[in-house]
């Protein structure tokens, strides 16, 4: 015969079992993130993955077809890894048009706060997001799976393609995406040494409001970093360590007054026009450099090795990363000709 003190701790055993299974059950649905969506499918459908990211983990769909997109910065790597996405800010839509083509059915979610209501009515499967969308992850977290990404300030470009790819189940795409890159600028590198290994490479941004330069951790310096391709000394200062004053953004770029124009000397000077100044603006503020005394007096100008290039220069993604490549491959193999000949 069972002693009713057996039966007690039999009891108690049963009780602490079942509340176990309670608080591992809460446990399970938080992490889901109130993803039950992803539940309600038959087994053969349900196929996910855990992400980590800057809010912890998040069971996302292995292979999700209906990615939303808050920020420029996780756009152009979501498409460049074969994924258009359903949503997107219009500006950084638009800006992807510029380097893809027209691009139809990605729908507006805004920039600096995101439609919620219209993410809703969109039913994404998975929703990309920054660090700074932390406020409304709960929000966006009853919507769909959603990640955030960290800005990473040393080669920002790089963590951001990592971080979509590994959201959207890509990195192998991601892989061969940076080894298609390090190997153009191998073959850059090489062509380079056989001609005019040292060639100093300047880069300017004209804006409206005057002449700008990269600082070392800027996209194009990454690019120009890992082509092995000599800079003047000092566009490789960093804000702390610079005389300049530094306006902000997250392109850390560096005003020049007038009377030091000549800091942007150089074999080369890449000058990438501002995507946001109009034609007419633009040209009216080359005129009125070219018109400065000082700019005359740039060996650079007086080689005629100055090259206007575009607002991919300032990118955050491979496409942008390939069309820096194009620009250095079709003016710096041109100019060590040049120089070689002046030589």
């Amino acid at each position: 015969m069972v002693q009713p003190g057996v039966n007690r701790i039999v009891q108690r055993v049963i009780i602490a079992m079942l509340l176990l299974l309670m608080l591992y059950a809460c446990s399970l649905r938080t992490d889901l993130h109130n993803n039950s969506h992803l539940l309600t499918k038959s087994p053969s459908q349900v196929d996910v993955r855990i992400v980590k990211h800057v809010m912890g983990q998040t069971l996302v769909p292995a292979h999700p077809q209906r990615v939303a997109v808050l920020v420029h910065a996780l756009l152009e790597p979501t498409f460049a890894l074969g994924v258009k996405p359903i949503a997107a800010p219009k500006n950084a839509v638009s800006d992807l048009e510029r380097l893809v083509g027209k691009l139809e059915g990605i729908e507006d979610v805004g920039l600096e706060s995101p439609n919620l209501e219209k993410l809703l009515r969109l039913k994404p499967d998975l929703i990309l997001g920054l660090s700074s969308h932390q406020d409304i992850y709960p929000l966006l977290s009853h919507i769909a799976p959603t990640v955030l990404a960290t800005f990473n300030p040393v080669a920002p470009w790089k963590g951001f393609l990592a971080f979509t790819a590994d959201a959207l189940g890509k990195t192998q795409s991601a892989q061969q995406l940076m080894t298609n890159y390090y190997a153009r600028l191998a073959q850059l590198r090489a062509s380079l040494s056989q001609r005019q290994p040292t060639t100093v490479v300047s880069v300017a941004e004209l804006r409206a409001d005057g002449i700008f330069l990269p600082e070392a951790a800027s996209f194009e310096g990454e690019i120009l970093k890992d082509g092995g391709i000599q800079r003047p000394p000092n566009q490789l200062l960093h804000s702390e360590t610079s005389i300049r004053m530094r306006l902000g953004g997250r392109y850390a770029f560096l005003r020049i007054p007038e009377e030091l124009l000549h800091e942007i000397d150089g074999d080369v000077l890449f000058l990438v026009t501002s995507d946001i100044m109009s034609r007419q603006n633009l040209n009216l503020e080359l005129q009125k450099l070219k018109a400065s005394a000082l700019w005359s007096k740039l060996k650079v100008v007086q080689h005629s090795e100055v090259h206007e290039v575009g607002f991919y220069w300032r990118g955050m993604g491979p496409i942008s990363a390939n069309r820096v490549i194009d620009d250095l491959f079709r003016y710096l193999i041109k100019s060590t000709k040049a120089t070689t000949m002046r030589d």
